[in-house]
């Protein structure tokens, strides 16, 4: 084996990583993209679900696709129309984490863009939402509206 071998033997190698590496990122890309559909399906009818058990009569409507929110608003959730409530009304449903722990949680958001209450989804999340303190929510309520307070 020449010594020109020897030194492009580890290039191809890094080279051949990176290829996965990208195809791997790649992919995953495209199946998020194109699985929104369905991720969104899935948490209405899960929260839908979770405010029936509770005896809560709104419910969750369509899906807000991000194109539509105001710029500075949380995106690490989904958003919502709400039923049951005055038109206008959104949800963002998020995982709301107290004490190291994280539970599903969905705020209420009014026409006017003001956090209206935050409802924990699961029977722990109401447990450990009744520990929060009133500064906690108030972060939150920064968080979710970001630039629309």
């Amino acid at each position: 084996m020449s010594d020109r071998h020897k030194d492009i033997l580890p290039l191809k190698d890094a080279a051949i990583l990176a290829g996965w590496v990208a195809g791997l990122v790649l992919i995953a890309g495209i199946t998020w993209f194109f699985t929104q559909p369905v991720r969104d399906q899935f948490t209405l009818n899960a929260v839908n679900y979770a405010l029936e058990q509770s005896g809560d009569s709104r419910r969750l409507g369509a899906p807000i696709p991000p194109g539509a929110l105001n710029a500075g608003v949380s995106r690490m959730g989904s958003w919502f129309t709400m039923t049951g409530s005055p038109e206008g009304t959104r949800v963002f449903v998020f995982p709301f984490i107290v004490g190291g722990t994280f539970f599903p949680s969905a705020a209420v958001v009014s026409p006017a863009g003001t956090t209206l209450e935050f409802i924990p989804l699961t029977a722990h999340g109401r447990r450990m939402f009744q520990r929060v303190s009133p500064e906690i929510t108030r972060f939150y309520s920064r968080r979710v509206l970001g630039a629309e307070l």
